[in-house]
């Protein structure tokens, strides 16, 4: 089917065509584009120069088929859901039965479209367009008059940018609304876990009056609050003596330690421990036996090495300070057999380290009570017997 150039159409449909794409700006702007001369005239007469135009092939023409057809293109798509021959019928009426849903096509389109093609019945389909688009203007300026009579304060052609602010304004309003219904079905909500709350904290309340009422019976039996100032008096005295007898041990404990630590250096050693070493090493013998002693007094580690090989055992020795952590403590207990650690020297936390890890591992473990030489020759002898 071949296609119509605009100045193959009917005046009457060139200037219903015309006169519904361009207004006066767009009009001003094609005799620009086209390099016509727009200064001092009308809007209708660049109207009527344009449609004079079209009535022959020129260059103006030529180029306002090519504007219009770039125009519409948009909408061949859909076009092509309506006859050509029932087009006409969907100007008049686009309500009307049969008609294609969600379909929006302007009316110089539907124009454009219905007499641009060539068709047996060209000057049919022609003069029905003619013929409804007619009576559209007839109905247009009834419609405008009427505004306008309606309007006198105001132009008819800005009733529709009024309508359209109106139902933006209305869109506005219905999504204000929408957010404050949301916000009531918030604050319903809000009301109600306030109201749980209330009650679990009234629940809370009526228990706390039934135990305090229950406290001040107990106390009035108890002998009220005479007897409440009595415990806290004697609260205080305890601990009181908690204190002192918590300085007093320690004191007890430093003076035990020093002691020991003065008896153990004035003691002539060699002489201790050859005398106790010739009795009991006879009776009793380790066999090679790995020995270990953490902590203790430094200055003292040849001797404990001597007394502890004196039993026929293997000496190793720790300095008490963990440096690389329990890990340490760990490994020195996998390669022993038994461990000695002074209680008065080391510190808990080796103390724990060195106890965890001889449980784990079943190992014996002998905390002494101070770090003495004599002490540690008793654990020996009690151990190995």
């Amino acid at each position: 089917m071949s296609e119509r150039k605009i100045w193959e159409f009917r005046n009457q449909t060139v200037c219903a065509i015309l006169g519904l794409t361009f207004d006066e700006k767009e009009l001003s702007e094609i005799f620009k584009k086209l390099k016509l001369n727009p200064d001092r005239i009308a809007a209708f007469e660049m109207h009527g120069s344009l449609v004079k135009a079209c009535g022959t092939q020129n260059k103006t023409s030529r180029q306002l088929d090519k504007i219009l057809k770039n125009r519409f293109e948009e909408y061949s798509e859909d076009i092509k859901r309506i006859s050509q021959k029932e087009i006409y019928r969907y100007i008049g009426d686009r309500n009307a039965a049969g008609t294609p849903n969600g379909m929006d096509i302007p009316l110089p389109a539907l124009i454009w479209f219905a007499v641009r093609n060539q068709h047996e019945d060209i000057d049919k389909i022609e003069a029905r367009v003619y013929g409804v688009t007619h009576m559209y203007g007839h109905l247009a300026l009834r419609f405008y008059d009427a505004l306008h009579r309606a309007l006198p304060d105001s132009r008819p052609e800005d009733v529709v940018k009024e309508l359209n602010d109106a139902l933006r304004s209305n869109e506005k309003l219905q999504t204000k609304s929408k957010r404050l219904e949301w916000k009531v079905e918030q604050l319903k909500s809000a009301i109600e876990s306030v109201k749980e709350d209330r009650s679990g904290i009234n629940t809370v309340m009526e228990e706390q009056k039934q135990l305090n009422r229950r406290l001040v019976s107990n106390l009035e039996k108890f002998g009220g609050e005479d007897a409440l100032g009595q415990i806290e008096d004697m609260k205080k005295e305890i601990d009181l003596l908690t204190k002192e007898v918590g300085t007093l041990t320690s004191e007890l404990l430093e003076r035990d330690r020093i002691c020991d630590m003065m008896s153990s250096e004035l003691r002539p050693i060699e002489q201790v421990s050859e005398s106790c070493t010739e009795d009991i090493g006879k009776s009793v013998d380790l066999n090679g036996m790995k020995v270990a002693y953490v902590g203790g007094v430094e200055s003292l580690t040849p001797h404990y090495k001597e007394a502890i090989e004196s039993f026929g055992g293997t000496f190793c020795y720790h300095c008490g300070r963990c440096i690389h952590g329990k890990k340490e403590i760990e490994n020195l207990v996998d390669r022993t057999d038994i461990i000695f650690c002074p209680m008065d020297i080391n510190n808990r936390a080796v103390n724990r380290y060195v106890k965890k890890a001889c449980k784990t591992r079943n190992k014996t473990c002998r905390f002494l009570r101070s770090s003495g030489l004599s002490m540690l020759i008793r654990e020996l002898e009690d151990h190995a017997g």
